[in-house]
Order: C-alpha cells, then structure tokens, then sequence
C-alpha cells in the first residue's frame, strides 16, 4: 500500500524512517531503499525510458541473441472440450521474431483447440485471435510498444535493484 505525502507520491517521512530502521535491523541490502524510493516517486519521461532500454538491451530470453531490441506482446491461448473452456493471457519479452513466434503458436493452438467448448469456446477464440493479432502488430515497432513499457513500469523497483546484474535481469524477463 502506498502511503501519500504532501506532494502526492511517495512515502511520508515517518513511513521512510521506519523502512530504514527495518532494513537495518533485519541486515538486509540497502539496495531496497533505493528500489522502494524508485516504485514511489514520479519518474521523468526520460528516467522512465532508460529503465525501458536497460530491459530492451538484454538477450533475448527465447533464442539468446542480442541483436535485437527487445520488445513485448501479450499473446491469448484457448484449449476447449465440450464443458471446459482454459483462457490464457500471458504477457512475453523478447526479440520481435521470438514474439512473432509465440503469437503464432497461441493463434495456431487457439483456432485448433479453441472452439469446442460450449459457450466460452467460441467467446474466447475470438478473444484470443483479436489478441494474438493486435500483439504481434505492435512487436516490430522501433522504439518500446505499450506492452513492454507496462510491463518496465510494474516492475521497476525490481529492475532497479538488478540494473547492474545483467543475468538477474534476464531472468526476471524470462519468468514473465
């Protein structure tokens, strides 16, 4: 829960105070006041950016190269039969061919598997087609699409906390 101070954002003083206190006396890294103090302040358009081309200069979690900027898409999976309707949404960083890949997977298995299920077969077919399709017009995009930049602001106290580990970045990108 964020606690509001004067300005809005952020933790009051007290909140502050209590936190360092805490994190001193359980001996834990510094490194959360900071990652904590980046998730409760108003970052800049351009503070914001470069968190998103730290994310954006990693290997691709999917095939490893780096080559490419990364990019994210969501991608919807529907498997049916008769009563039983499984939906899926997942959102995925990587390179845009790995993202291409992955929504043509999800497009495949859904139209294959998608419509047997009665009634949120066919429902949700159609939702995961309209996903599929709207992801992968975005992932191809020069600069971060809507997907990718969410996904760096939901994370960003994490991201902050590993900017200077390049492998606990890829990881974290890998488990989305």
């Amino acid at each position: 829960m964020q606690l509001a101070t004067e300005d809005g954002i952020g933790l009051t003083i007290e909140a502050q105070q209590v936190l360092k206190e805490e994190v001193g006396r359980r001996g834990l890294d510094q490194s959360i006041l900071r990652s904590v103090e980046v998730q409760n302040k108003e970052l800049s358009s351009a503070e914001f950016d470069e968190y998103v081309e730290l994310i954006r200069s990693l290997d691709c979690p999917s095939c490893g190269i780096s080559s490419q900027k990364l990019n994210g898409t969501m991608t919807g999976e529907v498997i049916s039969f008769i009563l039983f309707t499984q939906y899926e949404r997942k959102l995925r960083v990587a390179c845009p061919n790995c993202l291409d890949k992955a929504n043509t997977n999800a497009l495949i298995k859904s139209s294959l598997f998608g419509w047997w299920g009665i009634p949120w077969g066919f429902i949700r077919t159609i939702q995961a087609i309209i996903i599929n399709m709207k992801g992968r017009s975005t992932t191809h995009q020069l600069s971060a699409n809507h997907f990718l930049r969410s996904y760096v602001a939901s994370k960003i106290g994490v991201i902050e906390n590993f900017k200077s580990d390049k492998q606990k970045l890829n990881r974290l990108i890998s488990e989305v």
